[in-house]
């Protein structure tokens, strides 16, 4: 796993002694270098508590290669600095791991590169993990070490860039949105490039992660398996049709109805942005947040636009419609009325139960294999989120 580590505070006033002293020699007036490989924060970050004990923070950085002429460009090492310090840095297969140049095809999506071809724009995700009673930052620069092919001697190789400011505000706490044991985190946070965590798109002329908190919600069932008969019938899935609650409450500003379940398929359907949810809800929280459900059933929903919801309140049920190849809920938070259009951000589960953590993911949903489980982590959380892959049980 893939996971940086964080301790220092840093300050806003450091923070720019630290940008001018890596400008200029000490007593030498500012002055403009070439920087090939420019950087920016795509969202500023905002902490999490989550399920292994620690304070998050999770934001994306987006690389473009600009280099004139255009030559290929290296990424070898990129340091996140606060308060002067260096307090994560990424190098080698680590930095790789999570870098992901905007040129790579569908299937190349899983290759491991440190490499910008000339022109190409690319993002690394970045997971800050904090100790129990560390101080977050205010706010972090990051400082990036480049190599140029072909080489060029008037150009910066090492040098800071994106800086951003950390937000201060905690986490909502919402309550579970299902209910029952054997809950599998698919897709989850925090530090791995999962599906929902590198899903960056660009969207109605930006650029968004509207699922960088989101969660897959699947069931493993008392055999241990996802479903029973064949595998291949959304009628053998037993959480299929699994009632849908609101985890919050709040006012119904979005309701999509109408699309079918597709099929279980190893392949995820062809689909517009508009109906990538299927049939969904959007509660409006306040304050700029809003809740989305998706892929329930055609016909099951409970509410409408201008509804309001209290937490608990029957919304739906769990289907297989839109950008959906198997029966789950799709949840997330995040700061807009549009799924895709809006960033994801992070909230916690009032209370919930660890079961383990799931091995074979693929294996699982995709064969109907039996569950490897894990004995840890275990026992009762509150205040927190679970993490990738985690196995969880909410009340009844």
């Amino acid at each position: 796993m893939t996971r940086w580590t964080a301790v220092a505070l840093a300050t806003l006033a450091s923070t720019l002694a630290a940008l001018t002293a890596f400008a200029a020699p000490a007593g030498a007036a500012p002055a403009d270098r070439f920087t090939p490989v420019a950087a920016e924060v795509l969202a500023a970050p905002e902490p999490v508590l989550a399920s292994d004990g620690r304070r998050h923070l999770e934001y994306e950085l987006i690389l473009t290669n600009h280099s004139y002429p255009p030559a290929t460009e290296t990424v070898h090492r990129i340091q996140a600095l606060a308060g002067g310090k260096v307090i994560a840095s990424l190098s080698g297969a680590r930095l790789a791991a999570v870098m992901k140049p905007f040129d790579l095809a569908p299937g190349d999506a899983s290759k491991a590169t440190r490499v910008l071809a000339p022109g190409v724009a690319g993002s690394v995700l970045v997971d800050l993990s904090f100790p129990p009673g560390a101080e977050l930052p205010r706010r972090i620069v990051h400082r990036i070490t480049i190599a140029q092919q072909p080489p060029s001697g008037v150009i910066a190789t090492r040098y800071l860039a994106a800086p951003t400011r950390v937000f201060a505000r905690k986490a909502l706490v919402v309550e579970p949105p299902l209910r029952g044991p054997g809950w599998v985190i698919g897709n989850g946070c925090c530090a791995e490039a999962t599906s929902h965590r590198s899903g960056i798109l660009a969207v109605d002329g930006g650029l968004y992660d509207g699922e960088r908190f989101a969660i897959d919600f699947f069931q493993i069932g008392p055999t241990g398996t996802v479903s029973f008969g064949p595998h291949d019938q959304l009628s053998s899935w037993p959480f299929f049709g699994a009632e849908v609650l609101s985890a919050t409450a709040g006012t119904v500003v979005g309701v999509r109805d109408g699309l079918p379940d597709g099929p279980f398929s190893l392949e995820l359907p062809p689909i517009t942005a508009a109906d990538a949810g299927g049939n969904h809800v959007v509660v409006a929280l306040g304050h700029r947040r809003y809740a989305f459900y998706a892929h329930l059933q055609p016909g099951s929903m409970q509410v409408k636009v201008g509804d309001r919801v209290r937490p608990g309140q029957l919304l739906g049920l769990l289907g297989n419609s839109g950008n959906s190849n198997a029966p789950h809920l799709h949840f997330q938070l995040m700061d807009g009325q549009l799924p895709l259009g809006s960033n994801g951000i992070p909230f916690t589960f009032s209370r919930f139960r660890e079961e383990g953590t799931l091995r074979n993911f693929a294996q699982l949903l995709v064969l109907g294999a039996k569950a490897k489980i894990s004995p840890r982590p275990s026992g009762v959380r509150h205040r927190q989120l679970p993490l990738n892959n985690e196995v969880v049980g909410f009340a009844p």
